[in-house]
Formats: structure tokens, sequence, C-alpha cells
């Protein structure tokens, strides 16, 4: 692992590298209700990337490529380019939310393998009531957010 500009490479996602920003924590901090809690935070990061990564997964597949995946202080970003319709855009942009979704969904099942309280319960409610939160704010219609790209697929 190498730190440069400030970010951390974690991994990598086909070449494109997998970042975070040394302002994360800050952003964990505020989004988590001020708490000082290393669970909610690891939960915080945990939920970022997988919505991050949801796009670099519908980047790639509407044949787009991904050139960093990155989280920081006002969450997280996936930078990719192609050249794609209008369509294939708000494609890629639905793809945090559905991977937000898929760890709502899926909450029942790993909630009920982890210990309840302390540590897993503070991952357990920042990947349930905070992802639910930030999947519907993800949803405003309205630039930075992803609703501002994903609702035009519905558009004619």
């Amino acid at each position: 692992m190498r730190v440069r500009d400030g970010y951390l490479v974690i991994g990598h996602f086909g070449r494109a590298p997998i970042r975070i920003h040394w302002t994360m924590p800050l952003g964990a901090f505020v989004l988590c209700g001020f708490m000082f809690s290393l669970g909610a935070w690891l939960g915080f990061l945990i939920l970022v990337l997988v919505h991050e990564l949801g796009h670099a997964l519908l980047a790639r597949t509407v044949g787009g490529y991904v050139i960093s995946v990155d989280v920081h202080a006002v969450g997280g970003s996936c930078e990719w380019a192609g050249d794609v319709t209008m369509k294939q855009r708000a494609i890629v942009a639905w793809g945090g939310v559905l991977a937000q979704l898929a760890v709502l969904l899926t909450a029942p099942l790993w909630s009920s393998v982890l210990p309840s309280g302390g540590f897993f319960g503070e991952i357990t409610t920042v990947l349930t009531k905070t992802n639910l939160m930030l999947l519907f704010l993800n949803l405003i219609p309205s630039p930075p957010f992803d609703g501002a790209e994903a609702w035009r697929l519905f558009r004619r």
C-alpha cells in the first residue's frame, strides 16, 4: 500500500486504484452522528466502497472504463470515462444506489450472524439506518447527487 496526494491505495478494480483519502474519518464522523466509533467508521467505509464499486461495475458493464474509486470526507467518487449514451450514463448512476439496496436487503442475514451491540452493532447500524438515509439522499434529482443522472433513465 502506498500514499499519494493524500490517498492510500487499498486495492484495484481492474487497473483502477481503490483509494481512501486521509479526510475519510471526518466524513464518517459527521455522517455517523458525530460519534468517535471505530465500528461506525468502518461501516461508513464499507458502505461508501460498496456504493462506488456499484458505479464501477455498471460503468464497465456499459462499455466504460474505470479510472479510480475513491472514498473521502464527502463520501466517495467513481471516476470513469467512455463513449456511452445518456441512457447508459443513467444506468451507471443507478449502480451506487442498487449496491446500497443490496446491502440493505441482505441486512437480516448478516445481522443474524454477527454479534449484536458493540463494534458489530455499530457496523450494522451504519449499514442499515445510515445506509437508508444516504440511499434517499443519493436519489435527489440535483447535482452532485446520483439522482441528477439516474432519473434520466425514465425520461423520454
